[in-house]
């Protein structure tokens, strides 16, 4: 393409990006609570209610995540924010924003330090091939719902997967600026972040500082001398990161999984997963963006001052610290984990992949430079198709526009899948038994109460609802959360269970004088 023709498509394609996040932000009217936004949002939940005081939510965040670490886990900036999880305040539609904006905005921001400021690409390039980037990372999540919709699983992962990449870009931007306000700025960004991510989820964790510690070998040995500033970063990192890891409440938790994998077997088990997910999870529509991405690319490596020698050693390095990303579960539980765990991995197989078609087209056009055989035929057979197929040439902005609004209207897309969500009625049809259940709880101040189960099941692999067992954790989570000393929940339609068995059960459990029944229209 032009440069004409790329203005006109980067600007068809921002246009789709647009238009295609507009039913992930619309759909926020309909969303509420679940399982885990009851039991770390309970306090809070309770505290702004009797106080509406902000600081006094931070007091109970506090309180929350210092239980939590010595019972449950030790994620402390993770359990902080699940805490104030926006629907105890009563917008819990806000999620949706929060993280599609968190991760919109950080993958133009990393995109940005590297194609401008690292790579020196025009603007015109960047936008395209961020705007691409973007709309892949976006539409083809593995667990769309676990990915934007529900808070504390996706904060967990999409949320710190995009500070991650905010550390990245303000890496870059100490390492690149000329500036000592700037450098000062960037660098107290950058240790705030470190101490945040390090608190959060250990797939992400685990990944990004084996990134910080390649990143400082590697610069270490280019430039004959170590990046203090990196290594000071990384010790940070490393500190807070064990202070998580050795929190009291994981050893409780690791306590419950049984058949765990040593070291050794998780390491060989990670890599193995790696690929599989890999095979598992690249499509057509990631292949032909990547098509469309391919002539930019080459561009900049082409122009690029870098030597580009080692091409195995970064598809070794750069597979390594994706494997990175999957040691965490493989270790903890042998898998590579639910939707929201594989959130992350559907992320930066992306990153992986580009990269790597950078570095690997610069070795092809460096060693074609120098003559090397089979890198001049693969250049002069490009060449010649280029020549042979140049009017065909000239419809492809139109081509790539068509990938690019299937790339957001195809089935497992996730603009896609939000928008069937509502023609279907199910997310409605959600939003209709959650406003009645909340208001029967709100509205009723018996502390016993029995409800009616859901009927409508949003589609995560973790959306578990109430049972007719009161110590079940979902159920003493609401309880919690609404000041309520039990709930119950009514027999489903396929179970064994009557209501008049569920009741004589519930008489014998709180005494008949202390329950409230009830009916749903």
């Amino acid at each position: 393409m032009n440069k004409k023709q790329l203005k006109i498509v980067t600007s068809v394609a921002i246009v789709i990006l647009i238009l295609s996040i507009l039913p992930i932000l619309w759909i926020g009217q309909y969303l509420h609570p679940f399982a885990d936004d009851y039991v770390f949002g309970a306090e809070v939940y309770k505290t702004w209610n009797h106080t509406h005081s902000f600081l006094a939510c931070i007091e109970g965040a506090w309180n929350v995540t210092t239980t939590m670490y010595h019972t449950w886990q030790g994620t402390y900036s993770a359990c902080f924010l699940m805490a104030l999880q926006p629907g105890v305040f009563g917008h819990y539609w806000l999620g949706p924003i929060i993280l599609l904006f968190s991760l919109v905005s950080s993958t133009y921001t990393l995109l940005y330090m590297i194609i401008r400021k690292l790579l020196h690409a025009s603007m015109i390039e960047y936008y395209f091939i961020s705007t691409l980037f973007v709309i892949m990372t976006v539409q083809f999540t593995w667990s769309y719902y676990d990915a934007f919709y529900w808070y504390n699983g996706a904060m967990y992962y999409t949320l710190f997967y995009s500070m991650s990449l905010f550390l990245g870009a303000s890496l870059f931007e100490y390492q690149l600026s000329r500036s000592a306000i700037m450098k000062a700025i960037a660098g107290g960004v950058s240790i705030i972040l470190a101490i945040i991510i390090a608190g959060g989820n250990f797939v992400s964790g685990l990944g990004m500082g084996a990134i910080l510690f390649t990143t400082i070998i590697f610069m270490g040995l280019r430039q004959k001398r170590w990046p203090r500033f990196y290594m000071l970063i990384l010790a940070i990192y490393g500190i807070a990161f064990t202070t998580s890891v050795l929190a009291p409440g994981n050893a409780f938790r690791q306590i419950t999984v049984e058949g765990k994998p040593n070291v050794i077997i998780a390491f060989f088990m990670a890599i193995g997963k790696s690929v599989e997910f890999l095979s598992d999870s690249f499509n057509i529509m990631q292949i032909l963006i990547f098509f469309i991405l391919a002539p930019t690319i080459v561009q900049m490596a082409k122009k690029s001052h870098f030597k580009f020698s080692h091409p195995w050693l970064c598809i070794l390095i750069s597979m390594a610290l994706y494997a990175s990303f999957f040691f965490a579960h493989s270790y903890a539980m042998g898998t590579r984990g639910p939707g929201r765990v594989q959130n992350i991995y559907s992320y930066i197989h992306l990153w992986l992949i580009g990269i790597n078609m950078y570095y690997l087209s610069g070795a092809i056009i460096r060693k074609a430079e120098n003559k090397a055989p089979l890198s001049s035929v693969i250049v002069e057979l490009i060449t010649i198709s280029k020549k042979k197929y140049t009017n065909t040439l000239h419809y492809a902005p139109y081509f790539i526009i068509a990938i690019l609004v299937l790339s957001v209207t195809l089935k497992e897309t996730t603009t896609n899948r939000t928008v069937s969500l509502m023609i279907k009625g199910t997310v409605q049809k959600f939003d209709k038994e959650m406003n009645e259940r909340e208001q029967a709880l709100l509205n009723n101040n018996k502390a016993i109460m029995i409800l009616k189960p859901l009927t409508a099941k949003m589609p995560s692999d973790a959306f578990n609802d109430i049972t007719i067992y009161p110590g079940y954790w979902i159920n003493q989570g609401i309880a919690k959360y609404y000041n309520k000393e039990k709930i119950f929940a009514l027999p489903s339609n396929n179970s064994t269970a009557t209501p008049t068995m569920l009741l004589a059960r519930c008489k014998r459990e709180v005494g008949p004088g202390n329950l409230k029944f009830i009916q749903f229209k």
